[in-house]
């Protein structure tokens, strides 16, 4: 791809391979299913699927039908579950498609049932705590009695979501979810099923306590992962850093423009920031319609000849600009958003996201569909070679 405008999102598929071996080589055999859903955090849905694909990944997770018919559409043949709710008519969609339903109601329970051919897939999901979907643990017998009096529907899972994973060594919270979530699995021990619960918070909260040697009331069994955040090369909050994990995407761009400021000059939209003496201004043609948020006016940070340079003014649909005073940094100079230079400098998406009051997952997957995706890595070109046979 011709670049015009030199802004892009470097991905690289070898700290990807790297961060799925990592987990192959922590959890063997367990029921992996990474999440490639929100375009696979940003790094671009399609290209992430198959790359993991072809590493072995049995399934993948999204949130929307549109997703999973995306990677159908492009030839990924995983199994791909699809974690939000549907009616009668996504239920055929994704039966049509061969995508495999979360089921989280009686609602969709019964939709499903009304139009599933013999021996169709689903999993079934419990609330434990989030309060958002899925059925309630009381309601497990009830529901293992009408799975097995039912001759259309194969069930192939069973799962809860935590709500503070990345907390859980230090939170009774997890601990409760995890006894909720005991009583499901006592009933559906039967079906002979994964049980899936850990995000990335939890699996790494796990992996500490492994090394800590400690253990809680759910760490020592099998759960299934379902890594997001991670696979990407982010911790997601647990007090322990992992220098294992890579990051995949770093933003960049270069340096349109460079302005001589005087003291005292305003600097983009209703001057909301003025040069307290003469600066050097960059003007960088990334804006908050690429996904760099204009919470970040005044507060964010980028990389520049390995420097952090801050963010000045408000950040445009189309610019933003840097203060680049005292460095050498001319024009068509690198800029790196966030991710990691070529002399491993790091302004990582959880900087970032501390800079403007958020966190790192939207930060990732606000990266708009305007920025190209530009693969890198020894993977990245046998990936692409195989796509192309």
């Amino acid at each position: 791809m011709k670049l015009l405008r030199k802004t892009f999102a470097e991905i690289n598929l070898d700290a990807l391979k790297a961060n799925w071996d990592f987990l192959q080589k922590n959890f063997p055999g367990h029921f992996i299913c990474p999440m490639v859903k929100a375009n696979a955090y940003g790094h671009g849905d399609v290209m992430i699927a198959r790359a993991l694909e072809s590493w072995g990944a049995q399934h993948l997770g999204v949130c929307l039908i549109e997703e999973g018919l995306l990677l159908r559409r492009f030839g990924v043949k995983a199994e791909i579950l699809v974690f939000r709710g549907f009616d009668r008519e996504g239920a055929e969609v994704m039966i049509e498609n061969r995508l495999t339903p979360v089921v989280s109601s009686w609602e969709q329970f019964h939709a499903l049932e009304t139009v599933a051919p013999p021996g169709q897939k689903f999993h079934l999901k419990f609330d434990t705590g989030m309060n958002r979907l899925g059925f309630d643990v009381n309601e497990a017998i009830t529901l293992a009695e009408k799975i097995k009096n039912q001759k259309k529907l194969h069930l192939v899972g069973v799962l809860t979501h935590l709500v503070s994973g990345e907390d859980s060594v230090h939170l009774d919270m997890t601990d409760q979810q995890f006894r909720d979530f005991e009583q499901a699995v006592q009933v559906f021990q039967f079906f002979k099923v994964p049980f899936h619960v850990l995000n990335s918070g939890g699996i790494l909260t796990q992996l500490c306590l492994r090394k800590n040697q400690r253990s809680s009331t759910w760490s020592e069994k099998k759960w299934g992962l379902r890594p997001g955040l991670m696979l990407y090369g982010y911790n997601p909050g647990v007090s322990e850093e992992f220098s294992e994990l890579k990051i995949v995407m770093t933003l960049k761009s270069q340096i349109a423009v460079i302005r001589e400021v005087p003291a005292g000059r305003g600097v983009s939209y209703n001057h909301t920031w003025k040069s307290a003496a003469p600066a050097r201004i960059a003007v960088v043609p990334i804006g908050y319609a690429d996904g760099y948020h204009r919470a970040l006016s005044n507060r964010g940070f980028a990389l520049c000849q390995g420097k952090k340079a801050a963010v000045v003014g408000n950040v445009c649909m189309d610019y933003l600009m840097l203060d680049i005073s005292g460095t050498t940094a001319q024009e068509n100079s690198e800029v790196i958003l966030f991710g990691q230079g070529e002399k491993n400098e790091v302004l990582s998406a959880r900087d970032l996201a501390a800079a403007g009051q958020t966190v790192a997952w939207e930060v990732l997957t606000s990266v708009s569909e305007r920025v190209p995706r530009i693969y890198k890595g020894e993977w990245a070109h046998k990936i692409e070679s195989e796509s192309q046979l």
